[in-house]
């Protein structure tokens, strides 16, 4: 069973930080309506700063980021899942399963803990900062606003593409200029 960190408000209205023990965020949120409270956020709680965590720390710091050739991987097999009728969490389940580096597979962890405690996909808290996720992350929020999610996975993958090309056809002509 895990440690979920929530706030949600009483009856009166009053809201403050709180731990539960459940095996999901979903039956934390059935055990907290049944108690009388509404949760408005519930997290998976992080342990206390331990040996264990600390070395979990020095291994991520020489992890490669997700590059954009896997932010374009992930895109593509975002809209085929869906397009094929997937449920999102599933097909997110399946891709962090499937994922190659761990730095991907964690940031498709972390889609998949937003979405099960209800927020939506673009509303991720730890997104790191580039012009590139902004992009990503403001063309998802409008894919969810419209129900057009899948056309906009393809319409990310067809944009990573052609800036991937675009920058390829830079590097060779810079590296070999016409004589």
């Amino acid at each position: 069973m895990a440690t979920f960190a929530y706030r949600g408000r009483n009856v009166r209205g009053r809201t403050g930080p709180r731990d539960a023990g459940g095996c999901d965020s979903g039956a934390v949120a059935e055990q907290l309506f049944n108690t009388g409270i509404t949760p408005v956020d519930i997290t998976v709680a992080t342990p206390s700063a331990g040996r264990g965590e600390s070395m979990a720390w020095w291994q991520r710091l020489g992890e490669e980021r997700p590059t954009q050739v896997d932010l374009m991987l992930f895109s593509r097999q975002m809209h085929t899942l869906l397009r094929a009728g997937v449920p999102i969490l599933r097909a997110l389940s399946g891709l962090q399963e499937s994922s190659q580096k761990p730095a991907m597979a964690r940031l498709i962890q972390d889609l998949r803990q937003s979405l099960d405690s209800g927020r939506e996909l673009s509303a991720r808290d730890a997104a790191p900062s580039g012009d590139l996720l902004a992009f990503y992350v403001s063309l998802i929020r409008v894919g969810e606003a419209t129900g057009l999610l899948e056309d906009v996975f393809l319409r990310l993958f067809e944009h990573l593409e052609f800036e991937k090309e675009t920058r390829d056809r830079i590097k060779s002509a810079l590296r070999y200029p016409p004589s």
